[in-house]
């Protein structure tokens, strides 16, 4: 079963140690998870955390667009981490929703990644390094 919690300062040293192998991350640092003005939600299942998911409030044409960042603790267990997106995400969803956010921008130059975000979570290509999601019809249109 998949849980999910907000970030802790006991949780630094985990997404240091994940960051230090993410080649893909490698030069975020710690502290981006904790900056002022966002939230992280933490995934885990019965074996720990899995992943770290960061959003930031920013308005796009006058609507309220969350951008999603995420951090996996190993991204090399496919499994687990299918798994904690198919059941996390709608809670982010839904939580994005009750406070009146339209939808997701996030951003990702990984194959697999843009591919299961699009087939499984309903996300939209916008570029080749951005995709995107409306939640709530806001009359503002698609995500360009």
């Amino acid at each position: 079963m998949i849980t999910s919690r907000f970030i802790t300062e006991e949780d630094k040293p985990l997404i240091q140690h994940s960051l230090c192998f993410d080649v893909f991350h490698k030069d975020t640092s710690v502290e981006f998870f904790y900056e002022e003005g966002t939230v992280c939600s933490v995934f885990s299942d019965e074996d720990g955390i899995i992943l770290f998911a960061r959003g930031k409030p920013f308005v796009y044409n006058n609507v309220p667009i969350i951008q999603l960042d995420l951090q996996y603790v190993d991204n090399y267990d496919a499994k687990r981490n299918m798994k904690a997106m198919l059941s996390g995400f709608p809670i982010i969803e839904s939580r994005a929703k009750d406070n009146g956010f339209a939808g997701f921008l996030f951003n990702s130059n990984v194959p697999l990644l843009r591919k299961f975000c699009i087939k499984r979570l309903g996300f939209k290509e916008i570029t080749d390094v951005y995709l995107g999601k409306i939640i709530i019809d806001s009359g503002a249109g698609d995500i360009e």
